[in-house]
């Protein structure tokens, strides 16, 4: 029972991408995880081809492109930007690119335009994604606002639009605890993100980004008992890491501390006689 580690380009923003190439390997992962919204890896400014030569360089692979953002208002524009995101995604051999709803506390949708609006963009997407060897990985965000909190809405969504076929889902352990989501369809994952939780003092819906640490003992976010129910249920693909927290992206022994949270994460999600917490 095993999965594929990446580190998402959260854990190191400010990071020039060789370095965080090297943090990357330094800390025990095969893969990284690069982003639209931070970085400068897809600004434009770097040659695509330019990437994939120092991904190759350093031995990692790109798990995913994070992200084509507000994906269930489908305009021209929203397919424009798609298309430039798979192509890119194609050229540096990265198998999807994550999906991210409308956030927005005022769209005022019933939950039958909710799903409408889903339907609609995977509708779009399917197309764009069809014959590229890249897949949108659909993900629910439980924060307030999310126009997609629940991964039941983004299973009913995928097989009322397009189906499967280019299709599959990015389960995120701190998002799917902040909402108090309780279905999870494994079978249908093809990333997973994991972020602890160590800050007590606000409850799950009240908690943000910046609270998104590493994973360790203490996590309240139960990211152990939920990769422990998706091993179980035969997932074997990447799990990213992805913390927010401003004081884990500052930490000047990041590497050291990073790559015991991937130990940890490892031996505590695959090995029953250790204990989760």
């Amino acid at each position: 029972m095993g999965f594929a580690v990446a580190v998402n380009r959260t854990c190191a923003p400010q990071m020039s991408f060789l370095d965080f190439l090297a943090l990357a390997r330094q800390a025990g992962a095969t893969a990284v995880e690069i982003r639209n919204d931070m970085g400068g890896e897809l600004d434009g400014q770097m040659p695509v081809s330019a990437v994939r030569a120092m991904l190759d360089t350093a031995g990692l692979r790109c798990a995913a492109l994070n992200a084509l953002q507000r994906f269930n208002d489908w305009t021209p524009e929203r397919a424009d930007e798609a298309r430039q995101l798979i192509a890119q995604a194609a050229a540096l051999g990265a198998s999807g690119i994550v999906l991210c709803p409308v956030v927005d506390a005022s769209a005022g949708w019933s939950p039958a335009e909710a799903h409408d609006r889903l339907c609609a963009g995977l509708s779009g997407l399917a197309p764009l994604f069809e014959g590229s060897g890249v897949k949108g990985l659909v993900e629910p965000l439980g924060m307030a606002g999310s126009t997609m909190k629940r991964q039941d809405a983004a299973v009913a969504a995928v097989e009322d639009a397009a189906g499967w076929r280019n299709f599959a889902l990015c389960h995120d352990t701190f998002q799917y605890w902040r909402c108090g989501d309780d279905r999870m369809f494994p079978q249908h994952f093809g990333m997973v993100h994991v972020s602890g939780i160590a800050r007590p003092d606000l409850e799950p819906g009240e908690l943000d980004e910046p609270d998104r640490g590493l994973v360790f003992p203490g996590d309240r976010a139960g990211t152990i008992a939920q990769l422990r129910q998706i091993l179980a249920a035969g997932y074997r693909g990447t799990v990213s890491f992805e913390p927010f927290d401003p004081e884990v992206q500052r930490d000047p022994r990041l590497a050291n501390h990073l790559a015991a949270s991937i130990d940890y994460v490892r031996l505590t999600a695959t090995d029953p006689a250790r204990a989760a917490s």
